[in-house]
């Protein structure tokens, strides 16, 4: 029988064939497109209620693998959240917490799956959940199955649907980017935001704004995503100096207290700015690298002194500072900074990303004693990227 031969069967399996297949390492609960396990414990808890009620759940549909020697896998193309939810519950690692049905809260409230009585385990092992089950399909169909499902039950997010339908080198890199010390340093990204690929998507629209130059999210991002997807050797040796660049920030940049680099519009920004100015960076002694990290902490803490207190006494003192430094003119600095702050409004506007990029330029070039460089014309996104 041909490996592209389609079947969609439909079936059913008890909660004990689950955990079963579970402990014999035949279920693949997460496939390498599948997201992180995201649900909190009230869901969790909602979907026990609802298998001890013995209320109906909709379908899990699972991809079926067989080798000519008879071995067989079960990978979860939609239904990781209820089957972990399912499995961490029969394992004891959460209770019944706030349950909603009276009957239920009154008996089973607090309740681990061991302290349950007999017959209600043995109830609750024989639920049955609906399976769709796909037979011997090639992976690239299991992944338009699993984006296709997911698309129309609107729970994935974009990044995570770029994941799945797009996996390879550049989605290695993306999670290379995620796992750089740079975000352990800057703090920049929050756990739920990891979970559901933010941090993936962030590198994904910085490395190709670094391609391509500066952009509107929403219309050029898969369609840079999709491109450097497919070629991904052409950006190779960008995605090494991608790399590198990290590094120098995080060892350059003063992360320690509250800076505006741990913000994500800000961190994008520097991100942008720093590759245009690459070489000189990877070539820098330690003292141009230290005006380097001076000049970013003072330019930070003046732009949040000015957003907080528009011409306070501190803004003013911190502008001081920083002209001193850079050896330019108080009231440049001040121009600097006042238009830095105008780029943080709309902070994924085309323009206000153009103007933030524009002033940082000035401030970074100065502090390694270059000329300030304008901007150059984004090419379209169809275009080569620049060497």
């Amino acid at each position: 029988m041909s490996g592209n031969t389609l079947k969609f069967e439909i079936e059913s399996k008890t909660v004990a064939e689950f955990r079963a297949m579970n402990a014999s390492g035949e279920l693949i609960l997460r496939p390498e497109y599948q997201r992180q396990v995201v649900w909190p414990e009230r869901a969790k808890v909602s979907l026990m209620e609802t298998i001890l009620l013995g209320f109906p759940i909709p379908e899990i549909y699972l991809s079926y693998e067989t080798t000519a020697e008879g071995e067989q896998t079960v990978s979860v193309v939609d239904g990781q959240q209820r089957l972990t939810a399912l499995l961490d519950f029969l394992d004891n690692k959460y209770a019944l917490d706030e349950l909603e049905d009276k009957d239920l809260r009154e008996n089973f409230e607090g309740a681990l799956f061991r302290e349950l009585p007999d017959d209600v385990r043995k109830e609750f092992f024989q639920y049955r959940f609906p399976i769709r089950r796909l037979s011997n399909l090639d992976d690239e169909f299991v992944r338009a199955v699993f984006a296709r499902v997911n698309r129309v039950n609107m729970v994935l997010t974009a990044q995570e649907l770029r994941n799945a339908l797009l996996p390879g080198p550049f989605n290695d890199f993306l999670r290379d980017c995620a796992t750089h010390d740079l975000n352990t340093s800057s703090g920049v990204f929050s756990g739920e935001r990891r979970k559901r690929g933010g941090d993936l998507e962030f590198y994904a629209e910085i490395f190709g704004t670094c391609l391509f130059g500066v952009s509107n999210k929403k219309s050029e991002l898969d369609e840079r995503y999709d491109k450097i997807s497919r070629s991904f050797d052409d950006y190779h040796p960008r995605s090494l100096e991608f790399l590198a660049l990290l590094t120098i920030l995080e060892r350059t940049v003063k992360w320690q207290g509250q800076t505006r680099w741990s913000n994500i519009v800000d961190l994008f920004t520097l991100l942008h700015v720093s590759w245009s100015l690459r070489e000189p960076l990877f070539g820098a002694s330690v003292e141009k690298l230290l005006v380097c990290r001076s000049a970013l902490d003072l330019f930070q803490r003046a732009v949040s002194s000015f957003k907080r207190d528009e011409g306070s006494g501190q803004t003013e003192e911190l502008t001081k500072s920083l002209a001193d430094l850079l050896k330019l003119e108080k009231s440049q600095t001040h121009s600097i900074v006042s238009a830095y702050n105008s780029g943080i409004r709309n902070s994924s506007d085309l323009g206000s990303r153009r103007v933030r990029s524009r002033e940082l330029s000035v401030v970074l070039n100065t502090a390694l004693n270059l000329e300030p460089a304008e901007e150059a014309e984004s090419p379209t996104p169809g275009s080569s990227a620049p060497t």
